[in-house]
């Protein structure tokens, strides 16, 4: 087939089924129809690739987690709880494995959308619904990328992994699939190397921000607010917010700028004429790589009043190593690298990595949130032209 016309029936493909996983609710730790009906889906396109194979043996794929047992001769698919990963059963030992990541979940839909968010409404060449640019764009691009190796031989083995937890960082997703990875019994379809597909505008990125994430606890004493009586919480957990405002962190990354702090929540009291002894805020970080995360915590808890508690520390700051292959082929293919500001699964990987998907991250987690069709057939035909440059 020319390879022109391929790449329109694959992102023609890639279209359809992002039309129909928007209408799946998916929010992080709720996946598992999302989950099943992209398994069905990943199947059904195996099936169809080994029916046109003349392979003479048929090796049977069972989930992890869900009572299936299913078949494919060319094409292994399973379930690790409500992640997929898919590979080619002729994986060479002689070639890197390179797998291609994107999330199967979404935020929540903000109160402020306009349409329906689980209703794919399409204007013009523009998708409209929640998870249509993050990650649902980058999914079905490297999902269609993957049947066309599946096609097609590479310098590399792909490895296909849709991930689950992604947006509130759960550990039973990326974390999980790099878990079962690592045991001897898939020794063979460890990757070597990874590209992200988040939503870049498919402009790769080389580094990004690490993440951080404090809850603050100011604690008071309660009274009467007409009897000026008490301690107000309120008030220090002010205090502290303005004193974390100020804050300078002294060593400045040449790759990455200056830590970027925010306090982005804050809650307090539970009557008008009550001091109240609580208030509770949270604190988002994004470190650079001249910070480790709980350094941070250690520096900032000694410069406030209130409490703060990590919920993690092990979302770290991620780099592609100097004169990696991924490096040599973003120079090759004339594309231009940047510094990502947000966090993603790459963070949860043990591998070299670069993150490069269809999309604009300033889309992600906004009302309206939308994608462009053609997008997403930009999005396969680099993504080949790339893989094909490995």
């Amino acid at each position: 087939m020319n390879n022109t016309l391929e790449i329109k029936e694959l992102s023609d493909k890639a279209i359809c089924l992002l039309k129909e996983i928007i209408k799946i609710p998916a929010c992080s730790f709720e996946e598992e129809k999302k989950s099943d009906y992209l398994f069905k889906y990943i199947l059904g396109e195996a099936k169809a690739i080994n029916k046109n194979t003349n392979a003479a043996s048929r090796k049977s794929i069972t989930t992890l987690k869900k009572p299936k047992i299913k078949y494919a001769s060319v094409i292994t698919v399973k379930h690790i709880g409500n992640n997929i990963i898919a590979y080619r059963n002729d994986f060479s030992k002689d070639k890197k494995t390179l797998m291609l990541s994107a999330h199967i979940d979404t935020v929540k839909a903000a109160d402020s959308y306009t349409v329906d968010p689980y209703g794919a409404n399409e204007t013009g060449d523009k998708i409209i619904g929640l998870g249509s640019n993050d990650d649902g764009a980058g999914l079905v691009s490297l999902t269609e990328t993957f049947f066309y190796f599946c096609r097609h031989n590479a310098n590399v083995n792909i490895l296909l992994a849709l991930s689950t937890e992604e947006e509130r960082s759960g550990k039973g997703g990326m974390t999980a699939i790099i878990k079962e990875l690592h045991k001897s019994a898939n020794k063979n379809i460890k990757p070597d190397f990874a590209i992200v597909g988040e939503p870049t505008q498919m402009n790769p990125a080389i580094a990004e921000r690490g993440l951080l994430v404090l809850d603050g606890v100011a604690t008071g004493k309660s009274g009467h607010a007409a009897r000026d009586e008490g301690i107000n919480a309120l008030y220090i957990a002010a205090d502290d917010i303005q004193a974390l405002r100020n804050y300078k962190f002294k060593r400045n990354s040449k790759l990455m700028g200056d830590v970027k702090l925010t306090v982005t929540q804050i809650n307090a009291g539970t009557a008008h004429n009550v001091v109240p002894d609580s208030c509770t805020f949270v604190i988002d970080i994004r470190p650079t790589e001249k910070y480790e995360n709980e350094e941070i915590w250690k520096m900032l808890q000694k410069n406030v009043k209130s409490k703060l508690t990590p919920r993690s520390l092990e979302h770290k700051v991620s780099s592609t190593p100097a004169n990696h292959p991924l490096l040599k082929c973003i120079k090759k293919q004339g594309l231009k690298p940047f510094i990502s500001p947000t966090s993603s699964d790459w963070t949860r990987m043990d591998m070299p990595a670069i993150k490069m998907g269809p999309g604009d991250s300033a889309r992600s987690h906004r009302a309206d949130e939308f994608i462009f069709k053609r997008e997403i057939k930009d999005g396969i035909k680099k993504y080949i032209d790339f893989i094909n440059s490995l």
